[in-house]
């Protein structure tokens, strides 16, 4: 029996730690993490220390109120690290000792918080930021980055609070990389700064938990594989190379579209038969069709699926003559395609 538990003993340290996170000081940080790995288990430690040391309270933040159903839960797998204290959950409310000491909420309903001040509230925990839209019918909210926005400035009122965003490296493809103007990512950097090191990505390494994982039974089975290389080596579970070409010297510029804000190029090769969308446009030719109302501006043509044009664009996808610059250019382009298809 002792045999048994020793072996159930594990190493703490091969899991996510966040302190390195923390130096950078930054207001906004996206900590994409491989599966398991503890990303949100340090979180929550990381919140209950602060509360124990200087009454600091945090936020417990989901996209859907579903996602808040289990919230009784909430302190499950932490208490055990602070066996002196007592944990609570009440409502929405999380308590220790019998003082609150965080809150949980919803982006869906975060506009009924605009006249609710948290004034002791330093750190928002918005776990599972990402979300897997190929696989799940779970769907980023419409105006997903505003309305985290609203709720933010709601509970700051003009102080600068900390927010820490976990997720499993589903897809860099999201809109709050896109708010910020993060197009490509190297995984293999640890650490990326933007906006004047206000927001920080970090894709952790954890070589040695990788290592650990890799020997369980689970880990040997999914080796090579799609989902092991997601839950494992923390690659995207969704983003791959298919259809990722530079294009040829030879392409030249056709139209440019306009989708959710953002101008991709589209260019053609005659000569190989093949099309290439880009970020990179010719300015000289400044010809820009929208498929969103929401899109439309002076300068640009609203077009219907019935386009010649684009049903032109929309047949050669279908036959594997369009091929992308980067994964980042073809997963944004998809959301285009679905319009025109």
């Amino acid at each position: 029996m002792e045999q048994r538990k020793l072996k159930c003993i594990i190493d703490e340290s091969i899991y996510y730690d966040g302190n390195n996170m923390l130096s950078y000081n930054s207001l906004y940080n996206y900590v994409v993490g491989g599966r398991g790995v503890g990303k949100t288990f340090w979180g929550k430690k990381h919140v209950i220390k602060k509360f124990l040391k200087d009454g600091s309270q945090f936020v417990y933040l989901r996209r859907y109120d579903s996602e808040l159903d289990e919230r009784s839960k909430f302190f499950a797998d932490i208490k055990k690290s602070f066996p002196d204290h007592k944990f609570t959950v009440k409502g929405y409310e999380f308590f220790i000792d019998g003082k609150a000491a965080g809150f949980c909420m919803c982006l869906t309903k975060g506009l009924t918080k605009k006249s609710t001040p948290y004034p002791d509230v330093e750190t928002i925990l918005f776990d599972e930021f990402l979300i897997d839209t190929v696989n799940t019918c779970y769907r980023y909210l419409k105006n997903e980055v505003k309305q985290f926005l609203e709720l933010y400035d709601t509970i700051v009122r003009l102080r600068d609070i900390r927010v820490i965003f976990f997720a499993n490296n589903v897809s860099l493809t999201n809109p709050y990389f896109l708010h910020w103007g993060v197009y490509t990512l190297n995984i293999k950097k640890e650490f990326h700064k933007f906006k004047d090191n206000e927001i920080l990505i970090q894709f952790p390494q954890c070589e040695t938990y990788k290592e650990v994982k890799r020997k369980t039974r689970f880990g040997k089975l999914n080796i090579g594989t799609t989902y092991g290389d997601y839950a494992i080596e923390n690659k995207s579970l969704i983003d791959n190379n298919d259809f990722i070409a530079k294009r040829t010297g030879k392409a030249f510029f056709q139209f440019s579209i306009v989708y959710e804000g953002i101008k991709y190029g589209i260019w053609c090769d005659y000569s190989i038969g093949k099309m290439y969308v880009s970020y990179k446009c010719d300015p000289s030719l400044n010809i820009s069709y929208v498929l969103k109302q929401t899109d439309h501006t002076v300068n640009t043509l609203l077009l219907n699926s019935n386009s010649k044009i684009l049903k032109n664009f929309a047949k050669n996808f279908q036959m594997g003559n369009v091929l992308f610059e980067n994964t980042d250019v073809k997963n944004r382009m998809y959301g285009a395609l679905k319009l025109i298809m």
